[in-house]
């Protein structure tokens, strides 16, 4: 280290911020020095831009995706958690793909039961209940695996007249640099009309109902917690449409182009598009369709002068005879991460043939699993002044 420490301070800074995820996190125990630097309010930040301006078009670091899979334990009630992290590189049909399943350490107590509300640069949002009986589950948790800082938050008031059931959210707004969860619910007396709440991040004041309503019934929303994308928040209605929450203005919306009642369509997101996926039960076939531009209307649109985009659904491919129940990342190299209820695979679109990536055994069933990135963003440099620490975090 003897020349670095002759480095001015920015220097030092701009070459730290460079470095991955855990070697940052490793190099800490280094030095003082550099402990101080990467402790500082504004490293995460500048840390988590460079991460996301080099990611690839398939969403990698470097050629590597992070899962995170919520397992069943087969000795308690608390599930477990893992990190599965996949190595994007050539190999052979022979070869094992590079990858590590990692265990996190993640015991939120006092709640047993969990699923992900969503995973945003780097921050887990959990959903949370004391009974497994799918209905009062809330947003109750948000950690940084890495850093293992989390916050409780607040919890729902259930009272008379409030519906159970709530449809839940995570995600964050590029421009204010803020993250938001949210959670909403129907009252008794005006059933077809949504209350919405808003939690953010290091503002202080809590829950906020925003006021304004959405004229659906809870009933409505197929999935309890919304896809991110791009600042906005989705979920899949039972008459086929999408409804989109923007972060940004707490506004809702529907989109233009939904899909037929009868379909049972799961959203998810692929590189930068918003993807569905529908199965056709006869011919046991996986249809993955994109939302995207059309460009047929865009032209249209071009002649009587009107503004945005006009969107459509187009299917990108499909996949045969597998056995799964997500599909979770598409490769640089054309290869598909699905999971079924204890195993995570690869689906090559190339050759319609599927690998076996890791096998958690029936015992540790896969009760979830959702896109992960890791990263060094600071609940406390977000201004959660609740904010803890915990070796177990």
């Amino acid at each position: 280290m003897g020349n670095f420490k002759m480095l001015p301070g920015d220097i030092v800074f701009n070459i730290l911020t460079r470095l991955p995820t855990e070697t940052a996190v490793d190099c800490k125990l280094v030095s003082k020095s550099w402990n101080k630097v990467i402790s500082h309010r504004l490293f995460p930040q500048s840390h988590l831009n460079r991460l996301l301006n080099n990611l690839d078009s398939a969403g990698s670091s470097g050629g590597k995706f992070t899962l995170l899979t919520a397992n069943d334990n087969p000795i308690y009630a608390y599930r477990l958690f893992h990190f599965l992290e996949f190595y994007d590189k050539k190999f052979s049909l022979e070869d094992q793909p590079f990858h590590r399943v990692t265990r996190m350490k993640l015991n939120p107590a006092p709640f047993k039961f969990y699923y992900f509300c969503g995973s945003s640069n780097g921050l887990v949002c959990l959903n949370g209940c004391y009974d497994n009986e799918w209905v009062n589950y809330e947003p109750v948790y948000i950690c940084n695996p890495i850093t293992r800082e989390f916050v409780y938050l607040p919890a729902f008031t259930r009272k008379p007249g409030r519906s159970e059931r709530l449809v839940t959210g995570f995600g964050y707004v590029s421009k204010t640099n803020e993250y938001k969860v949210v959670r909403m619910y129907n009252l008794e007396k005006d059933p077809t009309s949504l209350r919405v709440e808003v939690y953010t991040l290091g503002s202080g004041k809590g829950w906020r109902n925003i006021g304004k309503k959405f004229n659906k019934e809870l009933q409505m929303f197929i999935g309890n917690h919304g896809v991110l994308l791009n600042g906005s928040l989705y979920w899949v209605l039972q008459d086929g449409k999408i409804a989109v929450f923007d972060l940004a203005s707490e506004t809702f919306s529907e989109l233009p182009e939904g899909f037929p009642k009868s379909w049972n369509m799961r959203l998810w997101v692929l590189g930068d598009y918003l993807a569905a996926t529908h199965r056709d039960k006869v011919s046991k076939t996986f249809e993955i369709f994109l939302l995207k531009e059309n460009k047929k209307k865009k032209n249209k649109n071009k002649k009587k002068k009107e503004d945005g985009p006009s969107l459509t659904w187009i299917k990108e491919f499909s996949l045969n005879n597998v056995d799964t129940y997500d599909y979770l990342v598409l490769t640089g190299r054309g290869t598909v991460l699905c999971r079924s209820k204890t195993q995570v695979q690869m689906y090559d679109l190339n050759s319609s043939s599927s690998k076996l990536l890791v096998d958690f055994g029936r015992d540790k069933g896969i009760f979830e699993a959702i896109p992960h990135m890791h990263t060094l963003v600071s609940l406390k440099a977000l201004g959660e002044k609740k904010n803890k620490n915990n070796g177990n975090g």
